[in-house]
């Protein structure tokens, strides 16, 4: 990095003039069958995704929200899905879904978790114990973040592959973004959880060990490295993700859907500057997501200068009241010897 990308950093977050906005999961596809979610704090029509009463983040990392959303509801309905079935998630911008996602710094995640003899849609305990099957951070070495196809409305479906050997049972499927755009502050971080409701069939014997068995809230702590990352603005540090370990089974059970990057396998560690290689039961983002990524990825080397970062850190001053110390905390971490705010 450069003494033009600093200098360049430091007006656009000065002349950033961008209006917050958040997002919510609009609908879910099991094997190519589309499922329409509600919207947040909308009419609670027939679903299987969990209602969520807003499109903001839940902050926090002891936040209740944590396990499905903020102010989520148990769904009406129930999906059937099979081992192997890929699962696509569209994210969406705004209150009524008409908008882009805007946020593209910063991993994601699937958890699922059994809801025992009880179907989902009747499922009301948040004492459910939750297995990582996969998880993603960059796209390559030094590449964009995943998070970041979502912005583009032809490449805002995640799609990812239940393991191949899960056993039957009703299942909460949990896909969560974390947003980092302001994760170089303690407690920055913003997390976008969503449910759906499913009852798997088959015959599979797979699941995940007790130690892969996590709470949420509990999994994550504030000050976890994944969490409050003081370098998630610099494409060649290691990225460490937070939470659980990717359950073995699913790591193992099968390969990845398809050529986004996923990270993990069987050890939660660091990804070297991505995470690169393929980890749970693999993610992908919609069909066109590598022409996509890979135009990114030469526009950011072409100009020497991370304007994918640049547009991410306008957010760290969109909320006026928090702007100046926010920003403070941002330069301090990249020039951390020369930076004065006063």
């Amino acid at each position: 990095m450069t003494i033009t990308f600093f200098l360049n950093l430091f007006l656009h977050l000065f002349l950033a003039t961008g209006v917050s906005a958040h997002g919510f999961v609009s609908q879910v596809s099991i094997a190519g069958k589309v499922y329409t979610g509600n919207l947040p704090g909308g009419t609670a029509n027939p679903s299987i995704v969990r209602q969520v009463s807003d499109i903001g983040p839940v902050k926090g990392a002891d936040n209740p929200d944590l396990f499905c959303g903020l102010g989520s509801k148990v769904a009406s309905d129930v999906a059937d899905a099979n081992p192997g079935d890929t699962i696509g998630v569209k994210w969406v911008g705004g209150s009524t879904g008409q908008g882009n996602w805007i946020h593209n710094v910063g991993p994601m995640f699937t958890y699922m978790a059994s809801c025992g003899d009880t179907p989902c849609n009747e499922y009301t305990s948040t004492d459910a114990k939750w297995f990582k099957i996969e998880q993603i951070a960059r796209t390559s070495d030094g590449g964009p973040w995943a998070q970041a196809a979502l912005t583009d409305p032809s490449t805002n479906v995640v799609n990812i592959q239940l393991p191949s050997t899960l056993e039957p049972g009703n299942y909460l499927f949990r896909h969560e973004v974390l947003s980092l755009q302001n994760g170089v502050a303690m407690g920055g971080a913003e997390f976008y959880p969503s449910c759906t409701q499913l009852k798997v069939g088959g015959s599979g014997t797979g699941g995940p060990e007790n130690d892969e068995l996590v709470s949420l809230p509990g999994a994550y702590h504030d000050d976890d490295p994944g969490i409050y990352d003081p370098n998630v603005y610099d494409p060649s540090a290691p990225y460490t993700f937070p939470g659980p370990p990717v359950a073995k089974f699913a790591a193992d059970g099968s390969s990845s859907s398809g050529s986004s990057g996923s990270s993990g396998g069987s050890s939660s560690g660091s990804s070297s500057n991505s995470g690169g290689s393929s980890g749970g039961s693999g993610s992908s983002v919609s069909n066109q997501g590598d022409s996509v990524l890979a135009s990114q990825t030469c526009r950011l080397r072409k100009s020497e200068i991370d304007t994918t970062s640049l547009f991410s850190l306008q957010h760290v001053v969109q909320n006026r009241r928090h702007s100046k110390r926010r920003l403070a905390n941002v330069m301090r971490s990249l020039l951390p010897n020369t930076w004065n705010p006063s």
